[in-house]
């Protein structure tokens, strides 16, 4: 029988870190660190190494990698399990990370004697997955970051096939929200149409919608697209990780690299860079920023002094989403992650509800 328990991640927003055992054997779903000053890490101990067997990993944001380093430094020996993508995205060498690749998608992979997964896209960052385990005979659902609505990004879920998982782990990172991600990217487009004038600057994060939000836009304005140093790493991983796009897709990103430069640019940078976003500040005088999630409320402060919008582009699920992945994934234990709107004692409806 299993036995779960959250050392990160339920009722806050980061160190998603969720530990299972099972006939004295455990394996760790993600391993991060919160995203605030302290860099708070998970809640784990010399006694949870003492019987982990295999870590998986979703994708590699810090608060789902962060805190690998601190597992090596317990002397956890053990494979961490990812996406042949999200390794190369690591900051540092981990020699125990054991990779996959497009071609074993929906395949059952073993791991040990006792453990085997499959694993699909999820939506959220270039190389992202979520893991179906199998654990001596408990089944586990785990979705990592997931975004239903990406507009580049394929985000699948497990064939149905009357599984009934023991334990399900659904990311519920926007559950107090109701958005449609395609009419987002449309009022972006409506409004840098509306101000001719002006460049626009987006501090981005290296995830998916930043990818999104630039595809979009040079397909439906005539703005030319700048991309700082910082994310371009993140354009190249597309470029070798197709399966993970949806097909009509594709040749949107080749059109993206041939805009030309203008007098009056789409600039991304990354929203950590604060000298950068500081100089574009005075490069661009008369520059709207742009923000797109909750980071509006940290950005620069000489971003404070330039007009600025806030369109939100959803990079978890929300409301609706949420009831609709409980519907989908039936599993005996349900436990909502990356958020502090849910928590161990959070549902969702089971009735059929339909959007307004």
């Amino acid at each position: 029988m299993l036995s779960v328990e959250i050392l990160g991640g339920v009722g806050e927003y980061g160190r998603n870190c969720f530990y299972i055992e099972n006939q004295r054997q455990a394996i760790l779903l993600d391993c991060g660190i919160m995203k605030n000053t302290q860099k708070t890490p998970p809640n784990i101990t010399f006694n949870h190494i003492e019987k982990l067997a295999a870590v998986f990993i979703s994708h590699s944001h810090i608060d789902h990698v962060g805190a690998l380093p601190i597992l090596q430094n317990m002397g956890y020996t053990g494979p961490i399990l990812m996406s042949h993508t999200t390794a190369q995205q690591l900051p540092l060498l981990i020699p125990q990370v054991r990779t996959f690749y497009p071609d074993t998608i929906g395949k059952w992979i073993e791991v040990n004697e006792y453990l085997a997964f499959q694993w699909g896209y999820s939506g959220h960052l270039i190389g992202s997955v979520w893991y179906k385990i199998r654990f001596f005979d408990e089944m586990i659902f785990f979705s990592g970051d997931y975004v239903v609505d990406s507009y580049l990004l394929k985000a699948t879920l497990p064939e149905e096939d009357g599984t009934v998982y023991d334990v399900a782990f659904i990311d519920s990172g926007h559950a107090e929200k109701c958005i449609r991600n395609l009419e987002v990217l449309q009022q972006m487009a409506m409004y840098v149409k509306a101000h001719p004038n002006h460049s626009f600057i987006f501090p981005s994060s290296f995830s998916g919608k930043t990818v999104d939000i630039m595809t979009y836009l040079s397909e439906h304005t005539t703005r030319a697209i700048r991309v700082d140093a910082k994310l371009q790493p993140l354009l190249g991983h597309y470029d070798e990780e197709h399966e993970n796009i949806w097909p009509n897709k594709v040749m949107l990103l080749e059109r993206l690299k041939q805009k030309l430069d203008s007098d009056h640019v789409l600039y991304f940078v990354s929203e950590q860079d604060e000298a950068q976003v500081e100089e574009l500040a005075k490069v661009y005088p008369t520059a709207i920023f742009v923000h797109t999630g909750y980071s509006r409320h940290a950005s620069n402060p000489a971003s404070l002094k330039h007009i600025s919008e806030e369109f939100f582009y959803k990079t978890h699920p929300d409301y609706w989403d949420l009831v609709e992945l409980s519907q989908r994934l039936r599993a005996r234990q349900t436990i909502y992650f990356h958020s502090t709107h849910t928590n161990l004692t959070t549902t969702f409806p089971k009735e059929e509800l339909k959007r307004d």
